[in-house]
């Protein structure tokens, strides 16, 4: 990920250097609530990397979340006050593969924190993140009028896509226009808020913000085309994006590829963070935990080793359970609103749609989910899942437009501690996501043969 010092990722960066410098007159104004009893202290950063620690420590130490519940755990920050919370605590415990994105900052900010990363055991789906400096991943020639266009972006964890516009010469060939991309691609870019539209100066890079569910930035061309369009992101399903007429009514532009793919071979590599949806990783991720708290904290082995094989054991009488399942159904497929299950369809040999895939919005208008419906329609597909405690209207419209239902799944992005109790935790929580998927395939599959 660059660094770009005027945007807010630059002042969140000069917030934790101004909390560090000051981290010691912060904890001698502020008193910390530890325990009394000597129990260490660990914080896990949100809510299913919290119950499986839990799950293992028992009452050897007192586990917290680091991130509120009920806050957006990709946007949030911490607190120069959380930070030194933070401070006086014993460990820390990340999901990692990118989910935590002040993960750097904390470790700049607290050189000596011990920190766990459970994703660093766990096989992550990867897939292609920003070209390198002076570099891009996609080419396209426009032939457009001159008049205001946009780019619709789908579902993604990624701050910034960077993008520049200029015009080709008659007889350039690929060859000289990769070589003038990658000239153009050397600057860092002007920063365009979400919902902004900026007017093309050629040769000039934008980095464009993009929102975590959808988002859209408008761009006006001064003269008509053709222009060459570049950007350091290729549209994949964890990062899609698409160019459109407007707003309002989104429908496509033409534009022809001239290259996707790298420009050089030095494209960074990003991961699906949604790990933790997945029984094996969830074992993985107990193991992981297991070795690190016996190293810390040996005189408690004993404790760990029993309470592990609980776990672990309830995981994997879990996913046996749904193998069979699973493997007796015609129906793989599903449609949900979030693109988070990629690794519990990997667990069980399923396949997710997401309709930020198919439509690129949250919240479609009718014309935008045509595509959508078909999709569904050609398929038989009748559920729509939603994100628990988000907006289901995206799920509401497309299940209305083919007679179908909506159905919630829960992510745990969003769990406050009461509502994972009374859910039973990290283990009844995923058999719940997936009971919730195995009925929709079995009933889909039984009323297609009917």
């Amino acid at each position: 990920m660059y660094d770009y010092a005027y945007t807010r990722r630059a002042a969140l960066k000069l917030g934790f250097a101004a909390s560090t410098l000051g981290l010691g007159a912060l904890l001698a104004g502020c008193t910390t609530p530890r325990n009394t009893d000597g129990r260490p202290l660990i914080f896990a950063s949100f809510y299913p990397v919290v119950n499986l620690v839990q799950a293992i420590v028992g009452e050897t130490a007192d586990v917290r979340a680091f991130m509120p519940t009920n806050k957006d755990p990709h946007a949030w920050e911490p607190t120069p006050r959380r930070m030194a919370e933070l401070a006086e605590s014993d460990a820390l415990i990340l999901n990692g593969a990118n989910m935590e994105r002040w993960a750097p900052q904390v470790r700049n900010a607290l050189p000596q924190l011990p920190i766990l990363t459970l994703s660093d055991s766990i096989d992550l789906i990867t897939y292609k993140g920003a070209a390198a400096m002076g570099e891009f991943q996609y080419m396209a020639r426009l032939e457009l009028e001159s008049g205001t266009y946009g780019f619709e972006f789908g579902h993604t964890h990624e701050d910034i896509m960077r993008v520049a516009f200029f015009k080709p010469s008659r007889t350039s060939s690929l060859e000289e226009l990769v070589a003038a991309g990658r000239e153009i691609m050397r600057e860092q870019g002007q920063v365009v808020a979400q919902h902004k539209t900026f007017t093309v100066k050629e040769k000039q890079v934008y980095a464009l913000e993009m929102g975590h569910e959808s988002g859209y930035i408008g761009f006006t061309l001064p003269s008509k085309g053709p222009w060459v369009l570049i950007a350091d992101r290729a549209s994949e399903s964890l990062l899609s994006y698409r160019l459109v007429n407007n707003e309002t009514d989104a429908v496509d532009i033409p534009a022809k590829s001239l290259l996707e793919g790298s420009s050089s071979g030095h494209d960074t590599i990003t991961f699906d963070p949604h790990s933790w949806l997945s029984l094996l990783n969830a074992k993985r991720a107990c193991n992981a935990l297991y070795d690190y708290l016996v190293e810390r904290y040996p005189q408690h082995a004993d404790i760990y080793r029993k309470n592990k094989r609980k776990i672990v054991s309830r995981l994997t009488e879990l996913s046996a359970e749904y193998d069979q399942k699973f493997a007796e159904l015609e129906r793989r497929e599903f449609v949900v609103t979030h693109n988070a299950y990629a690794y519990l369809c990997r667990d069980f040999n399923i396949k997710q749609y997401p309709l930020q895939g198919l439509t690129s919005t949250e919240a479609p208008a009718l014309k935008t989910m045509r595509k959508a419906i078909s999709f569904c329609k050609e398929r038989h597909i009748r559920t729509i899942f939603y994100e628990q405690g988000q907006s289901s209207k995206g799920a509401d419209t497309l299940a209305a437009e083919i007679g179908g239902a909506t159905c919630p799944l829960c992510s745990m992005e969003y769990v406050a501690d009461h509502d994972g109790a009374d859910a039973g935790g990290y283990v009844e929580i995923m058999r719940s996501n997936i009971e919730a998927i195995y009925q929709s395939l079995y009933e889909e599959g039984t009323h297609a043969h009917s």
